[in-house]
């Protein structure tokens, strides 16, 4: 087509090969012209959106995403290139006089990118997302996060969340700029939303409600009540963008982890930060705080072939990378200021919640803050299931310090700080079946404490991609126990129980949530006694859990659940082992749940040729029936299939 023109856009763009491809090269030089119409750029990108916008929506769960004839001649045409060099020219100044149609242009010239990207399949995301880094699209993003108008602010998050969570970012950046862009991310969440609201007063600004409500001549008071709203969005879009860093496939190494800590240690301080994000009103089915918790578990996850406090016969390896890795990295957490107080006030903001108020906010957002539709029952539940994911992540974190807490310094008042979190986390918490149907509180709590995690890269969720989960974490009724469990080994290894019964006084450095009564009932003999009890128990429902799992040929949840039973039965006998006997009969049996915990787990790897995590968990289940007492009655024919499951695994290997 000779002539290009804003009043022939779609005879443009809706051409057939090869004009299509001589249009769009075309297209592409104008919209690059300069002193080019800004009422030009803004019609022809706009246009553009739009299609890719209607291809995913289009393609969304009905086919598999892959770039159509439309998307890969303007990859070919340089689309890339082209818009990314849209958004940066005429760079803005904070006098802002140029034409809003310019700005508009702008927007919808990055916003395309990302719409392009997520009609592509996996291969194609990853080579668009290479184009963009070629073309500078972080720095761009990350400049964009001061500017002076809100909505590129929104829309750089935006970006950054679909490079991160739509394609795979996390594996193609250096250390310093996973680092950087998670800083930047978190320092964006917590400014807060008066910058936003500011952006809709000012006269000068106001326009840009069309771009936030997608509708012209909004009121102004209108779309100042919305904005907080807006702003809160991209509060969550700005962690997804960080947990897509850090949630890949495979996970990153330990060391990756290490070192992006080492870089930017702060970091710690911000996701901490984002984690007590008080839940707004505006936007009270937020799930800021709990992505910000599974980032800070996935930068101190273990390895997927480790169930932490098993030994192995490649512990050697393990524990000459990985392990050194993961207490460096706690080494980094406990030594930053107020660490365990930060902890402890990510589960106080979710205990002290009050769930009525929250429903009051849900009932009101669409009135109050012009939801665009309003929040059902289903969405007030997603609340419980968020704070669900917050305190099995802490516990997380918990569980994981414990066992680094002598070669990181942790003292015993910090330990006797997380007792009460982990204590009440240990708590019988009534079943489905136990409901009283007439008390909603029961069933929200039922909803919070069975929550597990089990997070795949967010791209393998839209392009239908089965890998392993890259975070994973039982629910409550296993991951409250064992965090406690493992604070108690610590204590026995010191020593401390005599000494705590008979303190006078709250030690120094005990956090202010709890007192030495708590801390002392706690480890009083009687309890741990009564804890000991319930901890095997919910091994064995553990245990049962993985079972049924195994029956459905749900082989990764199954072995999951048996590496949490593994890793509960490991802490009771580490406690059985640290205080001399004195427990035994209270834990009689866990060395037997352990064997078999790891053998199924070994069963359920060797299933889906998961070779390493096969010979790990299978080489512990031998290991640890080598030391069983004969009065925990482990068949022996147990002892030899699992045998056969290492040789099975060995074999696997030395073929690869």
């Amino acid at each position: 087509m000779n002539n290009i023109t804003l009043n022939n856009i779609e005879q443009v763009l809706g051409a057939h090969e090869p004009e299509l491809s001589q249009n769009l090269t075309k297209l592409f030089a104008k919209l690059l012209e300069r002193n080019q119409d800004p009422t030009f750029v803004q019609n022809y990108t706009g246009a553009i959106k739009l299609r890719f916008t209607k291809e995913f929506q289009t393609r969304m769960g009905r086919e598999p995403f892959s770039f159509s004839a439309f998307g890969r001649a303007c990859y070919a045409a340089g689309i890339v290139k082209t818009f990314l060099a849209i958004v940066t020219s005429h760079l803005y100044t904070q006098s802002q006089s140029q034409p809003k149609e310019r700005y508009i242009g702008q927007y919808n010239a990055l916003e395309a990118l990302g719409h392009f990207l997520k009609t592509g399949n996996f291969a194609e995301r990853r080579t668009v997302l290479e184009e963009m880094k070629k073309n500078h699209a972080i720095n761009i993003c990350l400049s964009h996060l001061n500017h002076p108008l809100c909505i590129f602010r929104h829309l750089a998050i935006d970006t950054l969340r679909v490079l991160a969570s739509e394609s795979v970012l996390g594996e193609n950046s250096s250390v310093t700029e996973v680092a950087d862009i998670i800083a930047a991310v978190c320092g964006f969440a917590l400014e807060g939303p008066d910058f936003f609201v500011e952006g809709m007063r000012s006269p000068n600004t106001t326009w840009q409600s069309q771009m936030v409500m997608g509708a012209t001549d909004v009121p102004s008071k209108r779309a100042t009540e919305h904005i907080p709203r807006f702003y809160a969005m991209a509060q969550e879009s700005a962690l997804w963008a960080a947990h897509g860093l850090l949630c890949t496939t495979p996970p990153p190494s330990r060391k990756h982890c290490l070192d992006i800590l080492k870089k930017k240690p702060e970091i710690l301080d911000l996701l901490f930060d984002c984690a007590i994000i008080t839940r707004p009103p505006w936007y009270p089915e937020t799930q800021v705080d709990s992505i910000a918790c599974e980032v800070i578990a996935l930068l101190f996850q273990w390895p997927s072939h480790i169930v932490p406090g098993v030994s192995t016969p490649q512990d050697n390896a393990f524990r000459a990378q990985e392990w050194k890795a993961i207490t460096q990295a706690v080494a980094i957490l406990t030594s930053r200021d107020d660490w365990c107080e930060k902890i402890i006030e990510v589960w106080m903001k979710i205990e002290e919640e009050d769930w009525r108020e929250v429903r009051g906010w849900f009932d009101r957002v669409e009135v109050d803050y012009h939801a665009s539709e309003p929040l059902d029952e289903d969405a007030f539940v997603q609340v419980f299931k968020y704070r669900g994911t917050s305190r099995i992540a802490m516990l997380r974190l918990v569980g994981t310090l414990s066992h680094a807490a002598e070669s990181c310094g942790v003292t015993n008042a910090e330990i006797e700080s997380l007792l009460r979190m982990a204590y009440l986390a240990s708590r019988k918490v009534k079943s489905a079946s136990e409901l009283d149907h007439s008390k909603p509180e029961d069933r929200y709590m039922c909803t919070e404490r069975m929550e597990e995690i089990f997070r795949s890269p967010v791209y393998t969720i839209s392009l239908s991609m089965q890998v392993d989960a890259s975070l994973q974490i039982p629910d409550e009724s296993i991951m409250g126990p064992t965090a406690l469990a493992r604070l108690l080994v610590v204590l026995a290894q010191r020593k401390a129980f005599d000494t705590i019964q008979g303190l006078k006084k709250a030690p120094n450095g005990l956090s202010s949530s709890t007192c030495l009564n708590h801390v002392q009932q706690i480890t009083n003999p009687d309890v741990i006694r009564r804890f000991l009890k319930i901890a095997l128990q919910r091994v064995k429902a553990g245990m049962d859990k993985g079972r049924e799992r195994a029956r459905k040929a749900d082989n990764d949840y199954a072995r999951v659940a048996f590496m949490s039973a593994a890793e509960l039965s490991a802490a009771l006998v580490a406690f059985d082992s640290h205080t001399q006997g004195q427990y035994s009969k209270e834990v009689l049996g866990a060395r037997k749940e352990l064997a078999l915990a790891l053998g199924n787990a070994a069963e359920m790897a060797i299933r889906e040729k998961r070779w390493q995590q096969a010979l790990s968990f299978g080489s512990g289940a031998v290991n640890v029936a080598e030391n069983i007492p004969a009065g925990e009655h482990l068949d022996t024919s147990i002892i030899a299939k699992n045998k056969r499951r290492v040789e099975q695994a060995r074999n696997a290997i030395s073929a690869k």
